[in-house]
This record gives C-alpha cells, sequence and structure tokens, in this order.
C-alpha cells in the first residue's frame, strides 16, 4: 500500500495527531465534528472519515475525480478548485447550448451576397427564426467565447500546468480554440464581396462533442467500430459488385440486359437498389419472362445479400460494440478503484494496509449520511 497522501498530521494540526485507540476520540471525529451536507465539502474541508466517506459515496454513484486530483500532492486545494469549477457545470451547459443555437441565429452566408438578404421567407426555406445582423452575432460569438476559454483553461486551478499539457484532449480542445479565435477575427474584418466561408459553426459542434461526455463516449465508441465495420463494408461491396458483374455477362444477350442492364454501371446500381429488395422483383421481371430459370439467380443474390451479407454486418457490429462497451466498463472500474484506493489511504493513515475496528465504526457512520 503507498503512504497515504493525506496524513493525521496535516488534517488535524495539533500535539497529539494520533488519538489512542479506544478512546472517544479514536473514532475521529466526524459524528462530532462540523457536518456537510454535499460531498464537495466533506471532501475539500471535511476530516479524513469525511473525506473518505464522501469519495466512496463517488465512487459508489460512479462520479470520477480526475486521477491528477486524487494522486496529486495538492489533493487538498486541488479538489477546492476542482468542485469549484464543476459546480458551475449548469453555466458551461448553458454557453454551448448557447455556442449550437447561435448556428441557428447567424444569418447564412451566403445572403451577405445578395441586396435582398434573406429576408424572403417565402422564396427561401429558411423557417421562422430570427436572424442576427452581423454586429449582434459576433457581440453573442465573443461572448459565448470568453465563456468558452474559461471553461478551457479552469482545470489549469487543479491540474497545474504540467497536467494541464499532457492530456490530449485539452490539447485538442485549445487547438480548436485557436482557430475559433482566428475565424472569429477573419470573419469581423471581412470586406470581400466574395462568398465567405466559415469554419465556426462546425467547430462548435466538435465543441459540443468533446465536452459532453456522453457524446464523447459515443463518439469513442463509433470511432472503435470504425475499424471492423471497414473491413465487413469491404466484404458487401465485394459481393456487389461481384454479383453485378455475373449479373452484366450473364444477361448481356438477353432482354433483361437490352432494356435493364444496358452497362455496367447500369447493373451495379440496379442490382445495389435489389439488395434492398426495393425494386423486387420488378427488376428482374424481363430476365423471367425470357426464362423462368432466370428467377433462380435473383433469388439466391436476394438470399444471400438480405440474409447473410446484412446477418453478417449486423453481427460484426454487434460484436464490436461489445468489445468497446467492455473497455468502457473497465475503465469505469479502473477509475472507481482508484476512488476506493484513496478513501482507503485517508483512513489507513499508519499504512498497515487494513482498518481496525474504531476506523471501521467511524468510516460507517459518515456512509450512513449518504446511504438509507
Amino acid at each position: 500500500m503507498e503512504t497515504p497522501l493525506i496524513t493525521e498530521e496535516r488534517i488535524h494540526p495539533h500535539p497529539h495527531p494520533h488519538p489512542v485507540i479506544g478512546g472517544t476520540a479514536a473514532l475521529g471525529g466526524g459524528a462530532k465534528g462540523k457536518q456537510y451536507h454535499r460531498r464537495s465539502d466533506a471532501i475539500a474541508y471535511g476530516d479524513r472519515y469525511q473525506k473518505a466517506a464522501a469519495l466512496v459515496d463517488l465512487a459508489e454513484d460512479g462520479i470520477g475525480v480526475p486521477e491528477e486530483v486524487l494522486s496529486g500532492a495538492r489533493f487538498e486545494r486541488a479538489v477546492k478548485f476542482y468542485f469549484l469549477y464543476i459546480r458551475v457545470n449548469l453555466l458551461w451547459s448553458i454557453n454551448l447550448f448557447a455556442l449550437v443555437l447561435l448556428n441557428f441565429l447567424e444569418k447564412p452566408l451566403w445572403c451577405w451576397k445578395y441586396d435582398y438578404s434573406c429576408e424572403d421567407r417565402d422564396s427561401f426555406f429558411l423557417g421562422e427564426l430570427p436572424y442576427l445582423e452581423k454586429k449582434e452575432a459576433l457581440t453573442y460569438e465573443g461572448i459565448t467565447f470568453v465563456l468558452l476559454v474559461l471553461q478551457i483553461f479552469a482545470p489549469l486551478s487543479y491540474e497545474g500546468l504540467e497536467l494541464f499539457w499532457r492530456n490530449s484532449m485539452n490539447k485538442l480542445k485549445v487547438g480548436l480554440l485557436f482557430i475559433l479565435a482566428c475565424d472569429m477575427v477573419v470573419y469581423a474584418a471581412f470586406s470581400s464581396p466574395l462568398l465567405p466561408f466559415r469554419l465556426a459553426p462546425y467547430i462548435r459542434v466538435v465543441f459540443l462533442i468533446l465536452t459532453s461526455r456522453y457524446l464523447r463516449t459515443c463518439t469513442v465508441t463509433l470511432a472503435g467500430l470504425l475499424g471492423k465495420y471497414l473491413n465487413i463494408l469491404a466484404l458487401s461491396l465485394l459481393f456487389l459488385l461481384f454479383a453485378s458483374w455475373l449479373a452484366y455477362v450473364t444477361f448481356e444477350d438477353t432482354l433483361q440486359g437490352k432494356t435493364i442492364f444496358t452497362s455496367y454501371g447500369t447493373t451495379l446500381y440496379q442490382m445495389f437498389v435489389l439488395f434492398t429488395t426495393s425494386n423486387n422483383p420488378d427488376v428482374w421481371i424481363p430476365a423471367y419472362r425470357n426464362s423462368r430459370w432466370s428467377s433462380i439467380f435473383f433469388v439466391l443474390y436476394v438470399l444471400l445479400g438480405v440474409y447473410f451479407v446484412t446477418n453478417l454486418v449486423l453481427a460484426v457490429i454487434y460484436d464490436s460494440f461489445k468489445e468497446q462497451l467492455a473497455r468502457q466498463i473497465v475503465e469505469m472500474d479502473s477509475v472507481r478503484k482508484r476512488i476506493l484506493e484513496k478513501a482507503f489511504s485517508l483512513v489507513d493513515i499508519h499504512d498497515r494496509g487494513y482498518l481496525d475496528k474504531h476506523q471501521c465504526i467511524s468510516l460507517f457512520e459518515e456512509l450512513n449520511k449518504y446511504r438509507d
């Protein structure tokens, strides 16, 4: 067991840091000390048992305190800034919503090219949302940009400069923030009569994905599926190309080839539509009229495409999804384990590797305040 990062002397700086086992003080003072109704306050200001109980409760709920906050030497100070940061999560969420909403309130870029602008809603399907003028849009965007800068660089208060730049996600956010700032400057100084182009609307959506834990998890899951999906997609494409070539060669000199399969490109398109059964059996009616045995080719194609290739694609995607989900569960368990290890180290001040009866009683008394 590693040496606890927070010792009894640091929490209770008085001449007798280690109470005698068996006395009232051995219970840690959690029951008689100041009570905290929020886990963030207990972790930031409570005694070691209150901190440990709050961390255990966080782990039970699956809420992970960043590892750099847990393992850093400035845990007590850093965790205060961390919970202060997440306490204004509502502000960050509103700002992200405002960023995405700006995409719908900005006047379309092509409107600046014409004299009549976008006021003629009957001629252009633009909806009923009011559009902001250029100055209004820049003011709106400037406010959201400042809040976005605060949100991105606020973790410096509890991570520190070194840990902040070590995180690849932070580097990506800062890079996108720089591109967004350059785009705003260019747009504000834009005076060319040419049709402008902006990256900002797309970057705002990317920021929403990077900031939202659930959207980011879904994106990572889909990215993990991409490798296997491309393999099975290549197999499906090969099946379609081969079946289309075989159909084109087989029915080239028949009524089917002269009316529907006139070229390989046309055959490929018709066979792709047949793969979805949208034009079944209309596409092979000429071949069926010429020879009923021709229907065997199309029936086998539909059976292989719909009941084998499609199910194979679904099976591969589902299997890959389960692997990605299992990987995420393992990661969540590791985060929960690190939080519980930190809670244990807070109570095990003597680094014995176990808790005695009095330590367990004090910890359970604090835990009872969180769970019925």
